[in-house]
């Protein structure tokens, strides 16, 4: 069996008390503050030290949330080198931002991408970005996917998908889109 060392500081109304019961204990069995305050730890009943543990139990899982939590905050926090990387590419990609689409600053916390606004109810699609790569990407695959779609349309091409439609262009158009995906990344000033 395990044996327990416990350490509880008392107020200063409590320990009056304390020490006006060990001063009336000792002139009965000789009992000072120590052998009192043992007495009273080993005469608890098995409900109380249920009671006990039921607490101790909802302070550890209290304490794992938090540190779940700072854990959870610590990965979603963007450093400073990625949150100008975010910054650069938010910019480059600014002829892509409109009602339904767009990236907001959320400080600490990275950019969140909104998508397809519904009034009253918001936005079907949001994202969050830490990693301006990331961003960039998706940015990128949504300037992408916007442009094939309005060059499919009402073609054979729609029932395609995005990359297979990519591959049914002429070369030349796929070369403007590449250059246009290049003048991205050297507007947001990131390597990919």
């Amino acid at each position: 069996m395990d044996s327990y060392n416990l350490s509880y500081t008392p107020g200063f109304e409590q320990q009056k008390r304390l020490s006006d019961l060990a001063r009336r204990c000792r002139g009965i069995n000789g009992w000072g503050v120590q052998e009192l305050l043992q007495h009273a730890a080993t005469a608890n009943s098995k409900a109380e030290i249920e009671l006990k543990l039921d607490f101790l139990e909802d302070e550890v899982v209290r304490l794992e949330t938090e540190d779940h939590v700072a854990a959870v905050k610590e990965r979603l926090c963007i450093t400073d080198g990625e949150r100008a990387g975010c910054l650069r590419v938010v910019e480059a990609f600014r002829e892509l931002y409109s009602i339904d689409l767009m990236v907001l600053d959320a400080g600490r916390y990275g950019f969140v991408k909104l998508q397809y606004y519904h009034h009253p109810f918001g936005f079907d699609e949001t994202g969050i970005f830490t990693s301006a790569g990331d961003l960039f990407n998706e940015l990128w695959n949504e300037w992408l996917t916007i442009r094939l779609l309005a060059l499919s349309k009402g073609t054979p091409m729609a029932d395609l998908d995005y990359q297979d439609m990519f591959q049914c262009l002429p070369a030349e158009t796929q070369q403007k889109f590449m250059d246009k995906r290049n003048d991205f990344l050297d507007r947001s000033g990131i390597s990919l």
